[in-house]
């Protein structure tokens, strides 16, 4: 099974994929991690991105692409892609290399939707632990001078670079906004559309709920 989940940020994409993958037994393929990895490298490539996202705009999608191209190349044919497509783009690149690489294409599209406000919230209060991936809110911690992830045990929790200027994140947001469409209707035929308003479990639940109803 190949699942594809997008949302706008702050939606839970990375939560929602975690769960994803240990449900369906599924391997993991994050665009935002790649980067990451990238920016910690301290590359020029890495310097050139972490410029780019730190002021809210969106990573050419010829970077992107060749970054999933490596990384397919690593995976058999049960994946979830997180946070990828992005555009029309991607998404008729994303079809080309899955036909040309496994014969198939994306079998499930999950659109994570949320009300803006609680987006921008939630982005400026998200914590991240550095070694699991596992995310926060600020206000899960009565001490600030004692944040520990609960599922790892790491101290290493901070907030992510992106996050830290409202002004970024609302261009983020904007550009979502703008590219969703034209998704939507590319996937119309596999799209299951998730209210990400709702607390963690109770997504969780409508995402398998519908997932089952597809399969059937």
């Amino acid at each position: 099974m190949i699942i594809t989940i997008f949302g706008p940020p702050g939606s839970g994409k990375g939560t929602q994929s975690s769960l994803l993958i240990e449900r369906y037994n599924l391997k993991l393929i994050s665009v935002g991690d790649l980067l990451r990895n990238i920016i910690s490298s301290g590359s020029e490539l890495g310097k050139k991105i972490k410029d780019t996202v730190e002021s809210g705009n969106l990573i050419q999608d010829g970077v992107i692409c060749e970054l999933l191209y490596d990384q397919l190349a690593l995976m058999d044919d049960n994946f979830l892609f997180d946070g990828f497509p992005r555009n029309l783009n991607q998404a008729h690149f994303l079809t080309q290399v899955l036909r040309e690489r496994y014969n198939r294409d994306v079998d499930i599209v999950i659109e994570l939707q949320l009300n803006d406000k609680v987006a921008i919230d939630r982005l400026k209060n998200r914590l991240v632990c550095l070694d699991c991936k596992s995310v926060y809110s600020t206000s899960s911690f009565k001490d600030d001078n004692n944040l520990v992830c609960t599922r790892c045990k790491s101290a290493r929790l901070e907030k992510r670079i992106d996050d830290s200027d409202l002004s970024a994140i609302d261009r983020r947001i904007g550009e979502y906004h703008v590219q969703v469409k034209s998704l939507r209707e590319y996937y119309r035929d596999k799209l299951l559309m998730i209210d990400a308003n709702l607390n963690v479990d109770q997504v969780k639940q409508e995402i398998e709920s519908k997932i089952s109803c597809s399969l059937v």
